[in-house]
């Protein structure tokens, strides 16, 4: 009987595993988890705070308008700034605070805590046009006799006081004339007289500080 031939054994080939196109795509798969582990890691650490929307001066009583809502990352510093998680009302500026600045809980104090008035005085209506609560001005005097007649130059009386209230809006109230406009100030309570005094004797004026860059 003749032998038959004996076939040969296949080798079952391994799987190739270290394809270039597979390792790509399991490169980017971990580098895009991986950035997303970070961005969410960064949101975690982000913290919400007041911001001030526009320049504001001393004195200044905050509102729901002043501020809004910054998300940042502050990490040991976040207790600096007040959280938007506590309402601005109630607050009082105790320093000018410009637009677009995170409010520091060194610049603000509950109302009631400084000693500061509101005053209101006549001025003359062109000079204080367009003035918003929150602006800052300087106010100055112009000194007459009995009769009416100037004495000097105009005074500074006071420097870097707050506009209380906005001036359209109060502009039909105390001492609104044709050319006359009543205007409130936020004053410390040592200056109140000395405002008052300046009224009294002569023609307020105010101008208006760009910036509310008082000190």
């Amino acid at each position: 009987m003749t032998d038959l031939p004996i076939p040969a054994a296949a080798r079952t080939r391994r799987p190739r595993w270290v394809d270039p196109r597979l390792l790509t795509g399991l490169l980017l798969v971990l580098v895009s988890v991986a950035l997303g582990a970070k961005v969410v890691a960064d949101t975690d650490q982000r913290v919400q705070v007041w911001s001030v929307t526009r320049d504001l001066g001393t004195n200044t009583p905050l509102h729901s308008g002043d501020v809004r809502v910054r998300s940042v990352r502050l990490d040991e510093t976040a207790r600096a700034y007040v959280s938007a998680a506590q309402s601005p009302e109630g607050l009082v500026l105790t320093r000018p605070v410009g637009e677009g600045e995170l409010l520091p809980v060194s610049a603000v104090a509950h109302h009631g805590a400084l000693d500061e008035r509101r005053l209101s005085i006549q001025v003359p209506r062109v000079g204080a046009s367009g003035l918003v609560r929150g602006d800052v001005v300087d106010v100055y005097v112009v000194r007459a006799r009995a009769g009416g007649t100037q004495v000097g130059s105009p005074e500074l009386v006071l420097r870097g006081v707050t506009v209380g209230d906005d001036v359209d809006r109060g502009s039909a109230g105390f001492g609104a004339t044709g050319s006359d406009v009543g205007l409130t100030l936020l004053v410390d309570e040592s200056d109140v007289a000395t405002l008052i005094g300046a009224a009294a004797h002569g023609d307020v004026y105010v101008a208006q500080v760009p910036g509310a860059s008082s000190t």
